[in-house]
């Protein structure tokens, strides 16, 4: 009788999950699973490895495509809704795989590219100038950045190595890592701006961060949280057959002269293979493990009177990665601070189509309640929104 009970609620549920779907006016894009409830549509395809993304006041969108690897040939898109569809316009090109991209509280647009920080005003793009040089990085190159509400800009510079094996071998076994003592990699670094324009250097705000993609700054509350991208092969030093689930990768509440591990410890102030002897009680833990290789590249909140409003306040985080436990776009609920209380729940879970796992990088809340997501993999932005 409890089965046949089971069968009859799964026929109850097939014309309801049909009837929800039919209420998007859209099609979701090819291998992407929508938690019910929620809506995807393509706004821009066809893009060159879109990564960074900006929501100006009048709902103009920003958009930074990195277009290769291996040469300076990126552009700054602006999208512009007009009569149901989004219209775009190159402002920028020639540009060193742009990555971040935010508006200042002077106005004007700012734009991670490798080894800099350039702004302009948007009625002439092509006045730009060099407001900030950052040191060069060998194996993670990109710049990325938060703003907060005060005009703090908080600006990843990711490590040189994976985990400082450059390190000679006398170093290694004292516990030195050279490319972590220079503060020229491995840290989140803070300047601020004010309403003038004026630039100014705080130096480093937090250390042993080996890749700090997702950055954010809560509206609100005002805290700093940092999804980290651990470290690659750690499975070599503790032979293990493989690294598909460790070392997990992090989410960290981010303090003023923090040290939170990299290269010397990983999980919940585990030593490293490398330094055995390190006391990684001096570090300061993460606030959260997450899946390991999971690629955290973007984080947000979402926030605004027309969010979801059954996900109104969680930590939104995608996940990149193309092993096990990327290509996903996971949520969080939060307390007022906007600090994750529960379990994660998969808004986009196994995104994947006959081209390969999706890539989620950035993520903004719009005014009009939407989420708005760049994915490098296809080429495409998406807009996330409760179902009407």
């Amino acid at each position: 009788m409890h089965v046949r009970h089971l069968l009859i609620l799964a026929c109850l549920m097939l014309p309801l999950s049909a009837q929800a779907a039919e209420r998007c006016p859209q099609t979701a894009p090819a291998g992407m699973h929508v938690l019910p409830g929620l809506c995807a549509e393509i706004i821009a395809s066809g893009l060159k490895m879109p990564r960074g993304l900006a929501i100006l006041p009048d709902g103009k969108l920003l958009l930074t495509e990195m277009t290769r690897w291996d040469a300076p040939q990126g552009r700054l898109l602006q999208l512009e809704r007009k009569n149901g569809n989004w219209q775009q316009t190159v402002l920028l090109t020639g540009l060193d795989r742009p990555h971040g991209v935010v508006q200042g509280p002077d106005g004007k647009i700012y734009v991670g590219e490798v080894g800099r920080i350039i702004r302009f005003d948007l009625a002439a793009p092509q006045q730009r100038e060099t407001v900030i040089s950052l040191p060069l990085r060998q194996r993670h190159p990109l710049t990325t950045f938060a703003l907060a509400a005060n005009g703090d800009l908080y600006v990843n510079i990711g490590s040189s190595s994976d985990n400082c094996e450059n390190a000679a071998p006398a170093e290694q076994a004292s516990g030195r890592c050279p490319e972590s003592e220079q503060d020229r990699a491995g840290v989140v670094w803070r300047y601020h701006i004010d309403n003038n324009g004026k630039v100014s250097d705080l130096g480093v705000f937090a250390r042993g961060l080996r890749n700090s993609m997702a950055l954010g700054v809560h509206p609100r509350s005002g805290i700093l949280l940092q999804a980290e991208n651990s470290r690659d092969a750690i499975q070599l030093k503790l032979q293990l057959p493989n690294d598909n689930e460790l070392p997990h990768d992090e989410l960290n509440l981010l303090q003023a002269g923090k040290h939170y591990g990299w290269p010397f410890c990983y999980d919940k102030q585990v030593a490293a293979p490398e330094f055995p002897a390190y006391d990684c009680s001096q570090t300061t833990p993460p606030y959260r493990l997450l899946p390991a290789h999971a690629a955290p590249l973007g984080l947000t909140w979402w926030l605004g009177p027309k969010a979801a409003p059954r996900f109104a306040g969680w930590l939104i985080v995608g996940f990149h990665g193309y092993r096990q436990h990327g290509h996903r776009l996971m949520a969080y609920p939060t307390d007022r601070q906007g600090l994750p209380t529960g379990q994660g729940l998969e808004l986009i879970s196994n995104w994947k189509d006959s081209k390969g796992p999706g890539g989620p990088v950035e993520i903004r809340a719009g005014a009009d309640g939407a989420l708005y997501i760049t994915e490098d993999r296809h080429g495409q932005l998406i807009r996330l929104y409760a179902q009407p």
